[in-house]
């Protein structure tokens, strides 16, 4: 039987970035729990404080943080809450580097980005914008800071009177995690899964350092598929709207994604090409501070076509290029 939700707030603040607002939610109880914090900038911080004030709290009343992954419009006000709250931050074990030490986690995210963009034949001056956009985008996140606990799929932890569910979604983020609470059917997808946009598979390194570049449009289909088994009755997302159907929602997704591998097959039917030229001809409309998470979404869909065998790759002069099989 379903039972009455957990009492959450959503508290929207603006960010720099593209995609616009970011939701944060503040989950009423004990312990008072904000998941996610915004950017690192004045306008998010007020935002936040007004947002608290309505429910009639201030940021010195939070007891915990959770953090849901390390993208930047999620963490970035994260070390000034803590340290004003004195509230314990509570991440994916993925994402605890990206907290404590920044700076690390970036410099191997960015040499493994230069291999990527050097087998994907990208030229050096795209190459150069790709990463004054990241550094950018870094800009506004004010780390490092400790991090108190991490939880991992299975585990459980309790946030405003419910005992949260950890489920890891790798896909958007390879340290992504939703919350769900069983007994009301409420999920907390963050940016798992957004009403009116598909959130993008973004190239990343292994967390493990294994070695191996994680397939994450794969990642993201298969962990979509098994959250909606679950049947959330409602699922609240990290940009936009509640979701009030779940299921509906990732089929439509799944299918977006099929239309787009099927429409990147067509690309090679002249030959072996590299994911620059794939990338190129499919987006080469839109602008420069975009092709970082334009080539994510080609090199997705490739690795997708991949796995199905439907294509093959070769290496030619260390460039990598695809051929229809």
């Amino acid at each position: 039987m379903i039972t009455a939700q957990p009492v959450l707030r959503t508290i929207s603040v603006p960010t720099p970035f593209a995609v616009g607002n970011v939701n944060l939610y503040l989950l009423e109880g004990t312990p008072l729990t904000l998941l996610d914090v915004g950017p690192n900038t004045p306008e998010a911080y007020e935002a936040l404080e007004m947002g608290l004030k309505q429910y009639g709290y201030q940021i010195s009343d939070i007891e915990q943080i959770i953090l849901s992954h390390h993208h930047t419009d999620h963490i970035g006000l994260v070390e000034r809450i803590a340290r004003i709250a004195d509230a314990p931050i509570v991440t994916h074990p993925y994402t605890k580097p990206f907290i404590e030490t920044p700076q690390e986690a970036r410099l191997r995210h960015d040499a493994f980005f230069r291999q990527i963009c050097a087998e994907a034949n990208v030229p050096h001056e795209m190459l150069s914008t790709i990463e004054r956009t990241n550094a950018w985008i870094l800009r506004f996140s004010n780390l490092p800071i400790p991090v108190a606990r991490t939880i991992d799929e299975g585990d459980t932890i309790l946030a405003g009177d419910t005992k949260w569910h950890v489920y890891h979604t790798p896909g958007h983020a390879g340290d992504l995690i939703c919350l769900y609470d069983p007994t009301s059917g409420t999920l907390l997808a963050s940016d798992h899964l957004i009403l009116k946009i598909s959130s993008n598979p973004v190239i990343e390194p292994s967390p493990n350092e294994s070695g191996t570049r994680p397939r994450r449009l794969l990642e993201y289909i298969h962990h979509m598929k098994r959250i909606a088994e679950l049947h959330p009755q409602i699922a609240y997302s990290g940009h936009g709207r509640p979701i009030q159907d779940v299921m509906s929602l990732v089929e439509t997704r799944i299918a977006h994604h099929r239309a787009r591998a099927e429409k990147i097959y067509t690309y090679f039917s002249d030959g072996p090409a590299h994911l620059w030229d794939i990338t190129e001809r499919m987006y080469g409309h839109i602008s420069q501070s975009e092709k970082f998470l334009a080539l994510s979404e080609v090199l997705g869909h490739i690795d997708l076509l991949e796995a199905e065998g439907r294509l093959v790759r070769e290496y030619y002069q260390s460039v990598v290029y695809w051929h229809q099989a």
